[in-house]
């Protein structure tokens, strides 16, 4: 690995030797850290660890993060379709744990794709309050509303706009905001060797600082009078990091820097790169200290009290968010009958054919570009309905009777999950119509009995290759 002589010359003059030797020998080091993260959502992690294959190691600075045993392809297990974890760099978990979301919070994830800090904040809420998950990258988009999917998660909005346009819509409205601002990616050099490329033609700390700013402007417009925001980056350079967040503190003396407190293996701040100890009070993740990438997380908290409307006022300003009638929702229903699920309570909504439940207290998001208003539960067809893969995966354990149980070791699983159709003996056939697949009982998908045959609707872009 051949780093950028800039980067190794600035870290050469920012450490001592002792401590740049140590951090050199370790950002040069051939090692792979992988890791997961439970999903609370549906399962406790006292039960996932007594029902993962292998004994786990805990990640300091994160309850629900486990370290992998090294060979295990945790991708390839069926209780990853299921959704039971997600995989996730260590260092990564920080700064979801710092933002500190609550249920019935109202949280904004700024730049959200892939999603793995949106999946953890969504476990954190457990299903209540609104989060909102933004990323301006259309491409990037796809993978953090399967990631959202995958982890069952019933209180997201996705959107796919500039935070400028957000920031307009919603000042002072998010109880917590995140921004895992884009970066010079240098915490990442040993695990994604492209990014060296990248740091040399245009992610370099000088273009991205401008960037960041732009982000951290908008995001501080939408914290509410005593909301948190969270601002991170998996970079070394201090302009990026602790003098990022200064230059922030000092065009905007209504937020305060919180010291990163009871979070375990995190490194403090270096505020002497900067000039100022007080900057001790954020939080470093170094490759050569802990076991993960490089990470940095700041929190800073908006000075006032949060301000509750009470259940007499509305966000929703007009925003057609009418129920379909019974008639268009009858194949819906007509569904959830037959594969014996109590249909959804809360506020049902249809765009085009698509039939969403939707958060509570949801704002108006008429002037945004919405790719998911909620959990998208299937298609509304003429006389009949097409059940989603994402309301699959958000039922829990035992929620529809009709069920077709495949053990976690056996082939017809790997075959289901490989798209092919299934061949069962009859005696282990449930009734014909639409059927909840599940492993050691969770849900993983929907197939159709057609006399002796499982027709498979597992998605074709989430098939085990």
């Amino acid at each position: 690995m051949r780093l950028p002589q800039e980067f190794v010359e600035r870290m050469r003059n920012l450490m001592d030797e002792q401590e740049y030797n140590s951090f050199m020998q370790a950002i040069k080091a051939k090692i792979q850290i992988h890791s997961l993260r439970v999903n609370t959502l549906k399962i406790k992690v006292e039960e996932f660890l007594r029902i993962f294959p292998h004994p786990l190691e805990q990640v300091p600075w994160c309850k629900q993060g486990f370290y992998l045993p090294k060979g295990f392809k945790a991708s390839k297990h069926p209780y990853y379709y299921a959704g039971l974890y997600y995989l996730q760099d260590p260092s990564a978990m920080l700064p979801g744990t710092v933002l500190t979301p609550h249920p019935g919070e109202k949280v904004l994830d700024l730049c959200a794709a892939p999603g793995g800090k949106s999946t953890q904040i969504a476990a954190a809420m457990e299903g209540r309050g609104v989060l909102v998950l933004n990323d301006i990258n259309t491409k990037r988009i796809k993978a953090l509303v399967k990631n959202v999917e995958n982890f069952g998660v019933r209180n997201a909005v996705i959107t796919n706009n500039n935070p400028e346009d957000l920031a307009a819509l919603y000042p002072g409205y998010f109880d917590r905001v995140l921004v895992d601002a884009p970066c010079s990616g240098e915490g990442m050099f040993r695990r994604e060797a492209r990014l060296i490329t990248a740091w040399r033609r245009n992610f370099h700390p000088s273009c991205c600082v401008p960037l960041q700013r732009s982000l951290l402007e908008a995001a501080a417009r939408m914290v509410a009078p005593g909301g948190r925001l969270v601002y991170s980056t998996c970079t070394f350079s201090p302009e990026e990091n602790e003098g990022q967040v200064q230059s922030f503190l000092e065009r905007h003396p209504d937020f305060q820097l919180l010291a990163l407190s009871g979070v375990d293996g995190v490194s403090p701040g270096r505020g002497e790169w900067i000039g100022d100890p007080r900057f001790a009070q954020t939080g470093r993740i170094w490759p050569h200290l802990s076991r993960g990438e490089g990470q940095f997380a700041a929190v800073m908290a908006r000075q006032g009290e949060i301000e509750r409307k009470g259940d007499g006022e509305s966000t929703r300003r007009g925003f057609p968010y009418s129920a379909p009638d019974q008639r268009e929702l009858a194949p819906f229903l007509a569904f959830c009958s037959e594969v014996g699920i109590d249909p959804p309570s809360g506020g049902l909504y249809r765009s085009g054919e698509e039939l969403y439940l939707l958060p509570g207290d949801l704002p108006d998001l008429s002037r945004l570009k919405v790719i998911r208003y909620g959990l998208l539960l299937g298609a509304l067809k003429p006389g009949r309905f097409q059940p989603a893969q994402a309301f699959a995966l958000a039922l829990g354990r035992g929620e529809a009777e009709r069920r077709l149980e495949l053990p976690s070791d056996s082939p017809e699983l790997l075959r289901y999950l490989r798209g092919e159709t299934l061949l069962l003996g009859e005696e282990t056939l449930p009734e014909k119509g639409w059927i909840l697949v599940t492993t050691d009982g969770f849900p993983l998908g929907w197939a159709k009995r057609l006399g002796g045959l499982i027709k498979n609707h597992y998605p074709a872009a989430w098939r085990l290759l």
